[in-house]
C-alpha cells in the first residue's frame, strides 16, 4: 500500500468506528485531500484487488475493512 492509500484505510477504519457505516468517496477525498473522485475510485479499487478492503453489493457506503 502506498502512502496515499494508507490515509484511505486508516481514515475508513476511524469513520467506521465512530459511524458504524462507511464514508462516501467524498468524504474520503475531503479527508486525505484529493478532488477527484476517478482518484479516490483508483485507490479504493487497488486497495480492493490487495484485499485491503472490499465493496459490499457495490453500493455507496459499503466499504468493509478486511485487513
Amino acid at each position: 500500500m502506498n502512502k496515499r492509500q494508507l490515509q484511505i484505510y486508516e481514515y475508513i477504519k476511524i469513520f467506521l468506528a465512530e459511524n458504524k457505516y462507511s464514508p462516501s468517496m467524498r468524504e474520503v477525498g475531503i479527508a486525505v485531500g484529493l478532488k477527484s473522485s476517478s482518484t479516490i475510485h483508483g485507490h479504493l479499487e487497488t486497495m480492493r484487488k490487495n484485499g485491503y478492503i472490499d465493496f459490499i453489493n457495490s453500493s455507496p457506503r459499503t466499504l468493509q475493512i478486511i485487513r
